[in-house]
């Protein structure tokens, strides 16, 4: 396994490439990444949840979002 003195030095430089399609010249900064988390945790809840008939159309997953999902799907909970 090759250590830190054995990795030859590295040279950085910046390429700036402004978008031209708005004034400021910026680009996007990574908002696709964090939608896809969400969604991946709502189909796992739903997918456990499916032999309650529970579907999930939005957030916020709390334990109490789960309550009114089951309760809404017709399944008696634990609190009542």
């Amino acid at each position: 396994m090759p250590t830190s003195s054995e990795i030859p030095d590295l040279d950085l430089d910046e390429i700036h490439s402004p978008s031209p399609m708005n004034d400021l010249g910026v680009k996007g900064l990574g908002e696709g990444g964090a939608i896809a988390p969400q969604a991946v945790l709502a189909n796992a809840v739903e997918d456990a949840l499916r032999p309650f008939g529970v579907v999930v159309r939005r957030g916020p997953l709390s334990p109490s979002r789960l309550r009114d999902l089951l309760r809404a799907a017709g399944r008696p909970t634990a609190a009542g």
